[in-house]
């Protein structure tokens, strides 16, 4: 049964892709009158892959009710042989294990060394980066210094893994925890959903920063806005600042860093000195420039 039912999904699903897609690219051919962009063909494929996938669930319920987990599974072969010509399920399930163990990985890899070259950043100045697992460490040892409220709301930050990074300074004998500090490998990676909790941060009078490494996306007027705000979906901006490892652009908060790590050194120094002497002024239009 299990083959018969694979059989007709792969078979179903293709059609059905096929289908749609010569239909779309026909249709829009006509109506625009010149050659299709690699952008419309890119949508085309897109919107195809949803009505095959729509189309065989809805068929196959027909043919072999009470198989759904069976229908889907099946249908899922058959799109990904579509996409990569790969057919054995234990491949793609390998890659797809290869895949999901690259983005924990790398994510963490960029954390540490965003924690490293940070900390190195600062010299003299007493700042320092740490992992959300040691923030939590000093706080259940007693060692924050920072008021009650604010202790209630890092273990809140702590226990929904919101923050990768955080920022403390120790003055005297008291360390206090000043900054919150997300790491993204990508503009796109979940900074949509990042930029709500930054939010939060910024309206409880913490220093809240974003680090990228790939911020070609900041191209992207929607992007730059959703840090820099200015616009009708985003008319206030997200962070207070958020820093390109790829050095490539500086619009607003938006500011390009080399290896050195200079420029988060003179911004450091900034916000711990304004957070420390007048923090009822950190809010969400604080700037370190």
């Amino acid at each position: 049964m299990e083959n018969e039912i694979k059989e007709f999904c792969v078979r179903t699903y293709l059609d059905c892709y096929q289908a749609e897609y010569d239909r779309s690219f026909s249709e829009l051919s006509e109506k625009a009158k010149t050659a299709v962009k690699d952008r419309q063909r890119d949508d085309i494929e897109t919107s195809s892959q949803k009505f095959a996938i729509k189309q065989t669930i809805i068929e196959g319920m027909r043919k072999f009710p009470n198989h759904i987990s069976v229908l889907w599974h099946s249908i899922y072969e058959a799109h990904v042989f579509r996409k990569s010509g790969v057919a054995d399920l234990r491949v793609i399930q390998d890659v797809v294990s290869a895949d999901q163990s690259w983005k924990k990985s790398s994510g963490h890899a960029f954390e540490e060394m965003i924690k490293e070259l940070a900390t190195m950043a600062m010299g003299d100045l007493p700042v320092r980066f740490i992992l959300q697992r040691d923030l939590n460490t000093l706080i259940k040892a007693g060692e924050i210094a920072n008021e009650p409220r604010d202790i209630s709301w890092l273990k809140e930050q702590i226990k929904g893994n919101i923050f990768d990074l955080f920022a403390i300074t120790t003055v005297g004998d008291k360390t206090y925890c000043f900054g919150c500090v997300q790491c993204k490998t990508s503009i796109r990676d979940r900074v949509t959903r990042d930029r709500e909790p930054s939010i939060h941060a910024m309206d409880s009078y913490f220093w809240s920063v974003v680090f990228v490494l790939d911020g070609e996306y900041l191209r992207n007027p929607k992007f730059q806005h959703m840090v820099n705000g200015g616009s009708k979906e985003f008319p206030t901006n997200g962070w207070h600042g958020m820093y390109d490892v790829s050095a490539s652009f500086n619009i607003g908060r938006i500011y390009p860093l080399d290896l050195d790590f200079k420029l988060l050194r003179k911004h450091s120094e900034k916000a711990v000195d304004d957070w420390m002497r007048r923090r009822q002024w950190f809010n969400r239009e604080w700037i370190a420039e």
